[in-house]
């Protein structure tokens, strides 16, 4: 058997190049690549193909993510094919433009060193990054590459995370409710020179302040400022405010809608847990909510982090069927709540909010069972429901313990009136019997499931099917 570092010389296309049947072997067992062994410069292995997309592709083998064209073109992946490069291999080449909800299928479950489930994944924002994955389990922060060939991680303080967002192939952000600052977590191609303390950044008002949620700009793929925000709630509890990084000098650069308790009032000041960028709109979605002995109550923003740090351009104050969680979509030009109460999902269509508030109006139309979710917000229940509600390209993913539903805008015939509505249909076969969802991620044409007491992660992709047709 040939060693790993034994180097192999291949003549593609009239150009030499040489590597190690290590880096080969990372194509898959069906590549001809993995099959190569040694051979030396004056003898070596030939291959019909293009020289110039070989040396992508062989980058690509070396790293586990590609570093240029990004994103790939569409030459490269015939090419990729051509070599029968492996399937996982293929997929992480294919762009959010490749996703299909109802093509996704299970393509990988990715195992965790230690004995601490995960608690939060994220997938890398695509383009121009392949969608490599990260999953945060205990006070580790493991990082896939695109490929799924090679793993690196990075021990933080924190006893668990609660945020997890990733910037890049090589940088992940964590941070939790019981630990301040937000933790940058650095993996470079090499893992023997990873980072175990990572640099924090805090807010500047409150530097013990812990992190409820984070989101940054990279991940709408809209042209925006390189932006992380941060929600951050004082270790009193008495004060919050949404602070914005820059993630090119990893400074503060605005504090947003900064929020103090006074006395026992803790619903006029609800700090956010959810965040999100809507970058073909230039607004920020932030929302919060607090369980108390009335029920749930919370409230919902839209800034416009350009115009004003202090008053949102429109906000909602939900009290009957508050929600369990909310999104928002750039693409269908809305922001989507499921309801604490009913578990039916909303939607609040962007374009007739208006400007200046609009409290006191209702701003929500249920796109599910409408009966059901009346009688729900009469009944007075006032507990959570645990359901989660995340918007991807121009589908909304809701998760219902261990099941996900996707909703579609689709256009009816004219005969039907021609108006747009939105359709539910099952990702996969309903999984009932399976532990339920604690957190979630999609990128590229990936989506990432982390399952309560469960030391892996699902990988889902809908890439897979669409490559298997491909001659």
């Amino acid at each position: 058997m040939a060693s790993a570092t034994a180097v192999v010389s291949v003549n593609v296309g009239g150009e030499l190049f040489q590597t190690t049947t290590a880096t080969l072997s990372r194509a898959g067992a069906s590549s001809p690549l993995a099959s190569l062994g040694p051979s030396s410069p004056s003898a070596p292995h030939f291959l019909d193909g293009d020289p110039r997309l070989f040396a992508h592709l062989l980058s690509f083998l070396r790293h586990g993510r590609l570093l240029a064209p990004s994103p790939p073109s569409a030459a490269l992946l015939v090419e990729a094919r051509h070599f029968a490069l492996d399937v996982a291999l293929l997929a992480s080449l294919s762009p959010a433009s490749a996703f299909a909800p109802l093509s996704l299928r299970p393509s990988a479950l990715l195992p965790l060193t230690g004995r601490v489930a995960p608690s939060a994944v994220a997938l890398c924002p695509s383009p121009p990054h392949p969608a490599s994955l990260v999953a945060a389990h205990g006070g580790v922060v493991t990082c896939y590459d695109a490929a799924l060939a090679s793993r690196n991680s990075v021990l933080t303080p924190l006893p668990a995370v609660d945020s997890l967002v990733a910037v890049s192939p090589a940088l992940a952000l964590a941070g939790a409710r019981d630990f301040p600052g937000v933790h940058l977590c650095r993996f470079p191609d090499d893992a023997s020179v990873a980072s175990t303390d990572p640099d924090v950044l805090s807010w500047p008002g409150s530097p013990s302040a812990t992190v409820l949620s984070m989101a940054t700009t990279t991940a709408s793929g809209a042209p925006s400022p390189p932006w992380l925000f941060s929600s951050f709630e004082s270790a009193r509890r008495n004060s919050s405010a949404v602070v914005v990084f820059d993630l090119n000098s990893l400074s503060p650069v605005a504090e947003i809608g900064r929020k103090e308790v006074f006395g026992a009032d803790v619903e006029a000041a609800i700090p956010a847990t959810k965040l999100a960028w809507l970058g073909g709109h230039s607004l920020l979605l932030a929302a919060g909510s607090h369980s108390g002995p009335a029920g749930v109550v919370g409230d919902i923003r839209l800034w416009d982090v350009r115009a004003s740090a202090t008053v949102p351009v429109w906000e909602v104050r939900e009290k009957e069927d508050c929600f369990a969680d909310v999104a928002a979509s750039d693409a269908l030009s809305a922001v989507f709540k499921v309801g604490a109460a009913s578990s039916e999902v909303f939607m609040a269509d962007l374009r007739r909010l208006g400007d200046g508030g609009g409290i006191g109006l209702e701003p929500w139309v249920c796109i599910g069972d409408g009966q059901k979710a009346a009688a729900a917000a009469s009944s007075g229940r006032k507990e959570r429901n645990g359901c989660r509600i995340e918007c991807y390209c121009s589908w909304v993913f809701v998760a219902r313990g261990a099941d996900v539903e996707v909703w579609s805008q689709v256009e009816l015939a004219p005969e039907a009136g021609g108006k747009k509505v939105m359709r539910r249909n099952w990702v996969g076969s309903e999984l009932s019997t399976k532990p339920k969802i604690v957190s979630w991620a999609f990128g590229g044409s990936r989506m990432a499931l982390a399952r309560a007491d469960k030391l892996s992660v699902e990988l889902w992709d809908s890439a897979t099917a669409a490559i298997g047709a491909n001659p």
